[in-house]
């Protein structure tokens, strides 16, 4: 990369970083009004033009919203990790007679994996755990289907249904919400040791 390329990188990214941790930054409410005020009837209208059924509230608007929603947090987490790199590294790199593209590869990337592989879990993990995005854009119900284009729910959406209102403790609506939540505890439990064992083996690699 040549030094005007440089500039023209940085000029970039000066004006898209600030965006992206902006869109990060916005509530997930907002998000949900987004989508059952624009995503989803733009989804439904397209549906429509092109011969499939879509419904006002289907999985596929909710998770294109989320989409947008968790985007723009791994982008911006993993250009702070790669900058957080130390330019000693590249330099030393450089003085061993290995191009720019080589540097990346071979030694800033190695790096920087395991914080990338953090903001993938953090994104991954919110995802996981969102609500309202669900509730407005997908809807109550709950219906297991692989469809979709129809009304879906996630299970920390049931976990707040089947705990509204009045419950006795050992109701079975009551049971049902903490089997949900050690559903939920466990997937992520996975979810965090397989990151650790991704960040490890690469840190060993690395070092």
């Amino acid at each position: 990369m040549g030094i005007s390329g440089r500039i023209c990188f940085n000029r970039a990214r000066t004006i898209i970083k600030p965006l992206l941790e902006l869109l990060a930054g916005i509530p997930t409410v907002v998000y949900g009004f987004f989508a059952a005020l624009v995503i989803a009837p733009m989804l439904r209208n397209t549906g429509e033009n092109v011969g499939f059924v879509i419904s006002s509230e289907s999985a596929l608007a909710a998770g294109l919203t989320m989409g947008i929603m968790i985007i723009p947090l791994v982008p911006s987490l993993s250009d702070d990790v790669i900058n957080a790199v130390p330019q000693s590294l590249r330099d030393a790199s450089y003085a061993l007679g290995a191009t720019e593209a080589e540097t990346i590869k071979q030694v800033v990337l190695p790096a920087a994996i395991p914080g990338i592989a953090r903001s993938l879990l953090l994104a991954t993990s919110r995802a996981i755990g969102e609500t309202m995005i669900v509730v407005m854009a997908a809807g109550l119900a709950a219906n297991l289907t692989a469809n979709p284009f129809e009304a879906a729910t996630t299970v920390t959406v049931q976990i707040v249904t089947l705990l509204t209102g009045d419950q006795e403790f050992d109701s079975a609506k009551t049971l049902s919400a903490f089997a949900l939540g050690l559903l939920l505890f466990v997937i992520t439990l996975c979810m965090n040791v397989a990151a650790l064992k991704i960040v490890d083996r690469y840190k060993e690699q690395y070092n």
